[in-house]
């Protein structure tokens, strides 16, 4: 297994575990942020606190060190949205060794760019990114239609209340506090018009706030509603895409034909889906699936039958084929190997999930009994 593939993808167990291990160090060391803040705490405590993050600021470290390592566009990875979260997750901890902290304070807010990493994580979080890319220019829009509104309304409020309340509405600018909470319905009632006209304008305000709040809550929710339907097709795309369903066919190329037919039924147990004819023979795995055995050397020609012409074919050297197993049977075919004089050549405990028993045919091809599928789905249809 590749480490792009655990360091970037969910599919196997052992990515969904990287993924996890991130998860949860980003949620402990934000916990540990917030711990920082109580007064009084023990000497103890903070030296705890301090440790803890020397070991998440070394995993992260490691975590952006492995993504840049495996990122096809080393460059791109850097300047990406989540290339700079995960430098600004650790930047503050290089620049504190060698600078006073408690003279840039404010760099120690950096730290919580590591919530951010939680976005990376998911896959509602990447529905809602594929949502807001979808109307950023709507939402875009909006943020200057609403910042317009937010200064037309903190101007016509000083003009009402000026004179009235000069110490609240003193200016534009202490009017633009008002206009921001009134525009977003908050309403901290700390400043308030009294007089008739302030009081027309604030209802006026307040119609087209609710529309501040309305129209970015409209245009996501009508995004994620079309990401998901987007999904749906794609699934229903897939699946309805022409796709080959299994292998019909393994063959391989043996020697002597009747030995290895003899050594496949008697060790695996497989029977004859066909009689044997001089240059092949074929053996039944599953119900759909079949062992063909080639006769070395006789199959080099072309071969006519009555329904059509088989191209020629011919194999030499070690091949290794696999063959699915019950996670419940694997001691009894270890005991069934053993008891036909069938020598175990190595057993692999794969990260991913499942075992896998390895021997020799009469022919030295590698033969491999697996309980899982490449992805580690363990196979345990049909279990007794």
């Amino acid at each position: 297994m590749s480490l792009k593939r655990i360091v970037e993808e969910t599919d196997t167990f052992a990515g969904r575990l990287f993924d996890a291990a991130i998860v949860c160090l980003i949620l402990v060391t934000i916990g540990a942020f917030s711990i920082e803040t109580l007064p009084d705490l023990s000497p103890e405590t903070r030296e705890l606190l301090r440790r803890l993050e020397v070991f998440s600021v070394a995993v992260f470290t490691i975590e952006y060190l492995l993504r840049l390592l495996v990122a096809d566009r080393k460059l791109a990875f850097v300047f990406s949205f989540f290339g700079v979260i995960d430098l600004l997750a650790i930047l503050p901890f290089y620049i504190a060794l060698g600078v006073d902290l408690r003279s840039i304070r404010s760099l120690r807010l950096l730290r919580l760019a590591r919530i951010l990493k939680l976005a990376r994580y998911g896959d509602a979080m990447a529905r809602f990114r594929r949502a807001a890319v979808l109307v950023r220019e709507e939402l875009v829009a909006f943020l200057g239609t609403a910042m317009v509104l937010i200064y037309l309304s903190a101007v016509g409020i000083y003009y009402f209340e000026n004179t009235a309340q000069p110490e609240k509405f003193a200016s534009v600018f202490d009017s633009l506090w008002w206009a921001v909470v009134t525009l977003t319905t908050v309403g901290y009632g700390d400043a308030f018009p009294v007089t008739a006209g302030g009081r027309t304008f604030t209802f006026l305000v307040l119609m087209a706030g609710l529309g501040v709040v309305a129209v970015p809550t409209g245009l996501i929710a009508s995004a994620l509603a079309r990401v998901r339907e987007e999904e749906q097709a794609e699934k229903r795309a897939l699946a309805s895409e022409e796709k080959v369903v299994a292998v019909t066919e393994t063959a391989l190329y043996v020697s002597d034909l009747d030995r290895s037919l003899e050594f496949y039924q008697r060790v695996l147990g497989f029977t004859r889906a066909m009689e044997p004819i001089e240059r092949m023979a074929a053996l039944d795995v599953t119900d759909d699936q079949v062992l063909l055995l080639f006769k070395q050397g006789a199959s080099v020609e072309p071969t006519v039958t009555p329904y059509g012409t088989i191209p020629p074919s011919d194999g030499h050297g070690q091949q290794h084929v696999a063959f699915g197993i019950r996670p419940a049977d694997l001691e009894r075919w270890r005991e069934r190997l053993e008891d036909a004089g069938i020598e175990i050549e190595s057993v692999v405990d794969w990260p991913e999930g499942g075992y896998s028993l390895y021997f020799r045919d009469p022919d030295q091809h590698a033969l491999e009994l697996k309980t899982s599928t490449w992805r580690g789905r363990l196979l345990d249809i049909g279990a007794s």
